[in-house]
């Protein structure tokens, strides 16, 4: 079963309804009485409804499904069976002149397309009932030919032409004899040569008569395979009582642990299903088969679409029928091909059909009711946070009948089966009962509220796999045991760049909008990307660029691209100003590998002209081919090569058979192709436990332990954690799993597939959390993944992590794949979203202040979620102008800013920093000078020097994107330049406390100070390239495009640059270069120019590694013994203390030992979450995606 994911979302109960109501086109109202069959006419009308024609992915054939309705325990005790008429004692059939009026036996006769058709009216599920009858399957009071065979039994006129050949060759002997003895004359030997003569007439005899046996033969049985053939083709069904007997047999052998996923589904349905304010999580603690197995009610072969159409080839008749597929309908055919991995001429498919029903044998009490199919369950009701109390459920499975398909693809190669795709022929029939379990035993008392949750649940994990849904499982990996994803579902990504708009309609009543700009799939729905909220303008500029990822399912479902402009209000909902939709397939087929430049009108939902164009770039990025001189051994670096080959010290690569298998496990990621798509893949956890820090309050047994000791031992228990997990991507929230309860072995199964930048800076963070009352969820233990760490020999790793750090301890199973997308991003382009502003160097200094205006000003640096105030005390005065003293000071290597000025960023390719300068006479900003973060490379020293303009127009100065303010349309006067040095640096820090307003975000939070605490990170995140990657760099095994490596031709160098994509990069305010500033910089911190073209970042060996220096740090990363400044060090003394106190706090030790104080602070932080939300009521905001969850 494929994970859970965003696009894979657990199902629900809720989904099936609207799937059910939509299928049988009725009110809500009538939902009730249908369900409990009080309305008849309803109840007839809904089933008449449900009848509907799809696409059977089995045999790919238009089919008519209906979801079952039948009698459980009719089926199990009288299954009935479709039979001819004319199978009924065919003996004591009537004939025509017994009974005047009475037409023939319906007896099929001839071959080919005349038997296909006469059997159609024969067999089920469309019978015809003046021709057919269904009797008891095992009725003993009817001879039931079930295949009527049109083929006469020649054994009879064989024998008797056998025996009158036998008395011909005696006759001719004898008479050669007489004739011989008569005319020719006597004598032996005249007797001797007519009777040789004879003989030699009967062996003719003979052997003429064997020729026409065996012709017969050939002809009967070329005759019975085309039975055969048409009573398949005509869906005959078969008696299947000896594969009963088989499962009869097997059924107690079989070990329950085999359906453990199956009931690990049903829980998430049921628990992504259940009212959130009465019932917070279900859990099914075990699953028993019982004695009463399942029954098959009947079994048949399919014939599938390609062999019709072979047999039309065949038939003159017919194919003058069938009109040749024009070349779309062959390209849909061949991509959905490619899509269900059917594209190997060399596999061949065979059809099974096969009905099957279960009823429960009637028993009471405990040990009866054990002995049924069976479910326990624990529903945990109460209120979300707070409290809840655990009812045990006993869950018996009444009955269940439905009909399954499934298609076989058989393979030339062992195991001889790769995929195989089963399909429910309409939604199974089931029924089920729950009664709650007590200490004496099982209540009598059904709980039908319950019992009806169970088989809505049930049935919304089976409606997933109806028809024309499916479930392809390739049985190859199965079979050997292979459970690693080698492939991202994500078959590349689109590159967008929303630049600006122009004359679009006014919303608000001051004439002016407020617009934003979304990104969305058109059947989706859901925005998965939404820019910044540019207040009163009619003309925007953003230049924000993304990447979304593109899965093979969108382009088959014909899925467009919407890009929606939005009016952002206050209170009332959001204005739509305009949408351009964009067809997916398209854009694949002309713009795969380059950027277009698109200017479109707005058109509302009909499609009718709005004012206003919208200018952008797309382009659309496969994933990018392995490189053959890239390939390593695909072994762990970190083992000593003496023992690096034993299979004890390599990570999971499961089941290599196909050359790509081979290269995703061998293959590092591409140094020179760092953008592309990650996966991550949390499997589960083992013997996870939680740390029980309360100490034994002066009691002590001598010789006795003082403390629990050794791994747990309960697979399930009240005292176990009810865990989850969350992952973050470079330091932000973007997936949450479901909750497994009370568990020490959670089977989780979750996914995420991730655009990533820069795989060399990438870093993931999985913490497992416990789900408690009343409390914050403590973390019981995080793993971090950084990429250029877990890929350097393969671009695949499947590794066991200790779960560490928290409160627990455990060990967690994770997958990581990485694949390459053919797009290259300019440096500045590389880095992370979320990170830190900061300012450094000795001084900020103001020049060309002609009027002293800025003189005497308080500087505010702005960024998205923070601000950092420069003071007025700070300010210095000298012959070059104002400048502000931030205090630097200098120990050996190390550089320290006493007067230390950094800012949170969370979205910095959206934001600019804004420098507004007060005077001490004004409460509001006297002038401003802007600079837009996603020009700034990471980790960089960069030197600007930033206009200072005076303007009556700040809003639409500091929030569109302009590159030349003076000659835009922005009112403004130059009345300075500041010159000041800053860095953006990659990911968390202390400073992020400040914009914590959710419990996402404190949590976040708090998962970056678990990872630094325990040492798994630094507070800056490098630029790293892997010393084996590094090798092949050296060794020139990088360079070159995907097909043609280490070409020394001109002509192909030339077309590998050509190849790459070039972004424009357009610095807004930027004036000149200054290569002046302070000692610690370095000549590569200016390598990327801001004025040069993008062909420095083609394939060489300065830019493909490019990674930072060894002896990059922050400050707040020195311990105090590596500082000598009294007044610092006293100051980092201060800091480690706070934090030191802090990760007790974390850890439920020091006063957070206290379950009332927990209790306390829980209730203090979710007052400030409740006052964040009441005041984000008021305030304007984009329609942002949420982090991605299964639910």
């Amino acid at each position: 079963m494929a994970p859970y994911s965003a696009r894979n979302k657990v199902p629900t109960i809720q989904k099936l309804g609207e799937e059910l109501a939509q299928r049988l086109n009725l009110q809500k109202s009538d939902a009730s009485k249908i369900a409990s069959s009080k309305d008849s006419d309803k109840l007839s009308a809904a089933k008449a409804a449900s009848r509907r024609k799809v696409v059977d992915p089995t045999t790919k054939n238009e089919v008519v499904i209906q979801d079952v309705d039948g009698d459980f325990e009719a089926s199990i005790r009288k299954p009935k069976i479709t039979v001819p008429q004319a199978g009924i004692n065919p003996e004591q059939a009537p004939q025509p002149d017994d009974l005047p009026g009475v037409p023939p036996p319906h007896l099929p006769e001839g071959d080919g397309e005349t038997y296909r058709e006469t059997l159609d009216d024969l067999a089920p599920p469309e019978a015809n009932p003046e021709k057919t009858k269904d009797y008891l399957h095992r009725s003993k009071n009817h001879e039931v030919i079930y295949h009527p065979l049109p083929i006469a039994d020649i054994r009879r006129s064989f024998y008797a032409l056998e025996e009158a050949v036998h008395q011909s060759s005696i006759a001719v002997t004898v008479g050669i004899v007489a004739l011989n003895w008569l005319f020719v004359g006597g004598g032996w030997k005249g007797f001797l040569a007519s009777t040789f003569a004879g003989i030699i007439v009967s062996c003719g005899l003979h052997l003429w008569l064997r020729g026409v046996q065996e012709d017969a033969n050939a002809v009967n049985w070329d005759a019975e395979r085309r039975r055969a053939r048409a009573a398949t083709e005509s869906l005959v069904p078969e008696s299947v009582e000896w594969m009963n007997s088989l499962v009869g047999t097997v059924w107690n052998l079989i070990n329950p642990e085999m359906f453990s996923a199956m009931a690990d589904t049903l829980e998430d349905v049921m628990q992504a299903s259940v009212p959130p304010g009465l019932i917070q999580n279900v859990r099914v603690s075990s699953i028993g088969l019982g004695d009463q197995p399942f029954k098959i009610l009947s079994l048949r072969s399919l014939p599938s679409v390609e062999e019709d159409k072979a047999e039309d080839k065949e038939n003159s008749k017919t194919k003058a029928a069938h009109r040749e597929l024009n070349q779309e309908d062959k390209e849909k055919k061949k991509e959905q091909r490619e899509l269900e991995g059917e594209d190997d001429e060399n596999m061949k498919y065979y059809n099974l059909e096969m009905s099957f029903a279960y009823h429960a044998i009637p028993a009471k009490g405990v040990i009866g009711k054990a002995k049924n199919l069976h479910l326990e369950v624990a529903f945990y009701l109460g209120i979300q946070g707070l409290v809840g109390v655990p009812l045990p459920i006993f869950v018996e499975l009444n009955g269940i009948i439905g009909t399954i398909r499934l298609r076989f693809q058989l393979s030339p190669n062992p195991p001889f089966l790769k995929n195989v795709t089963f399909t429910f022929m309409g939604l199974p029939k089931i029924d089920a009962s729950a009664v709650p379990l007590t200490s004496k035993g099982i209540n009598v008392l059904d709980l039908p509220l319950i019992s009806g949750f169970v088989n809505s649940s049930i049935a919304a994990a089976l409606d997933i796999y109806v028809a024309p849904k499916s479930l392809i499982m390739d049985m190859s990996k199965i079979i050997q045991g292979d459970a690693i994803k080698k492939e991202t579902d994500a078959m590349g990504l689109i590159y967008i760049k929303i630049k600006r708009a122009e004359g679009i309609a006014a919303q608000d009543r001051s004439g002016k909008s407020d617009p934003f700009i979304t990104l969305a799939f058109s059947k989706f729905g859901k925005p998965v990307y939404c820019t910044r909220i540019i207040e009163q303008e009619l003309n925007p500029s953003w230049n924000e660029q993304t990447c979304l990822l593109i899965y093979q399912d969108q382009l088959t479902a014909g899925e467009e691209l919407s890009v929606e402009l939005w009016d952002s209000d206050q209170i009332t909902s959001d204005d739509v100003v305009g949408k351009v939709d964009f067809d997916l397939r398209d854009l694949i087929k002309n713009n795969g590998n380059t950027i277009t430049e698109r200017a479109d009108e707005l058109v509302d939902d009909d499609g009718k002209r709005l004012p206003g164009k919208l200018f952008w770039d797309i382009g659309y990025f496969p994933r990018s081919e392995f490189k053959d001189s890239m390939k390593t051994d695909g072994k762990d670096v970190g083992v000593p090569k003496e023992i690096r080959h034993r299979s004890e010290f390599e990570d999971d690569k499961g089941v290599v058979t196909t050359q790509q298998e081979v290269d995703v496990t061998t293959t590092p990621p591409d140094p020179s192709l760092p953008t592309g798509i990650c996966s991550i893949l949390i499997h589960q956890i083992d013997n996870l436990e939680e740390v029980r820090p309360s100490g034994s309050f002066g009691s002590c047994t001598p010789w006795t332990p003082s403390q629990i000791a050794g791994e747990n031992t309960d697979e399930e228990a009240r005292h176990l954690p009810s865990s989850y997990c969350s992952i973050l991507q470079n330091d932000e929230l973007v997936f949450k799993t479901r909750t497994k309860v009370n568990s020490s072995a959670p089977i989780f199964n979750a996914q995420t597939e991730r655009f990533v930048r820069d795989w060399r800076t990438a870093v993931f963070t999985v913490t497992c959390r416990n789900s408690v009352h009343r409390e914050h969820d403590p973390i019981l233990g995080a793993v971090t993944l950084k990429l250029s760490e877990v890929l350097q020999t393969a671009s695949q790793s499947t590794f066991v992590y200790a779960l560490d750090g928290g409160m627990g301890y455990g060990r967690i199973t994770i997958s990581v794949l990485f694949r390459s997308v053919d797009l290259r991003l300019p440096r500045n382009l590389l880095g992370w979203d979320l990170g830190s502003f900061e300012v450094l160097g000795d001084k900020v200094l103001v020049e060309n202040d002609t009027n002293s205006y800025l003189s005497g000003a308080r500087i505010t640096i702005h960024t998205d979620v923070g601000k950092k105030t420069i003071s007025r005390q700070w300010i210095e005065t000298d012959e070059r102008g104002t400048s502000w003293n931030l205090a630097r000071i200098t120990e050996e290597e190390n550089h320290l800013q006493k007067r230390r000025i950094i800012i949170p960023v969370r979205r910095r390719y959206q934001a600019p920093i804004r420098l507004e300068f007060f005077n001490k006479s004004n409460r509001k900003p006297v002038a401003y000078a802007i600079y837009w973060l996603c020009d700034l490379v990471d980790n960089t020293e960069t030197a600007l020097s930033l206009p200072v303009y005076k303007t009556p127009m700040p809003k639409q100065m500091t929030q569109n994107y302009i590159s030349e303010i003076e000659r835009d349309r922005i009112e403004s006067n130059k009345i300075g330049t500041i010159t000041l040095t800053v860095r953006f640096k990659m990911g968390m820090d202390e400073s992020h406390e400040q914009w914590i307003k959710t419990n996402n975000d404190r949590e976040t939070y708090e998962s970056w100070r678990c990872s630094v605490a325990e040492g798994y990170r630094t507070r800056i995140v490098k630029r790293e390239t892997p010393m084996v990657v590094k090798d092949l760099v050296e060794d020139e095994k990088v360079l070159g495009s995907n097909t043609q490596i280490n070409s020394n031709d001109e002509s192909d160098e030339s077309d590998a640059d050509e190849e790459v994509v070039r972004v424009p990069r357009e610095v807004p305010g930027f004036e000149k270069e200054i290569d002046d500033y302070h000692e610690t910089s370095n000549d590569e911190q200016w390598m990327s120019a801001f004025d040069h073209e993008l062909s420095q970042y083609t394939s060489n060996h300065s830019s493909i590694l490019s990674d930072d220096r060894a002896s990059l740090r922050v400050q707040e990363d020195l311990t105090d013994s590596e500082i000598e400044d009294e007044e610092m060090k006293e100051r980092r003394r201060k800091q480690d203390k706070k934090f030191s106190k802090s990760e007790l706090h974390r850890k439920h030790r020091g006063t957070m030992n206290v379950k009332g104080l927990r209790h306390m602070k829980f209730l203090k932080d979710e007052v400030k979450v409740a006052g964040h939300k009441i005041k984000d009521k008021f305030s304007m905001h984009g329609r942002e995606p949420q982090v991605e969850t299964e639910l």
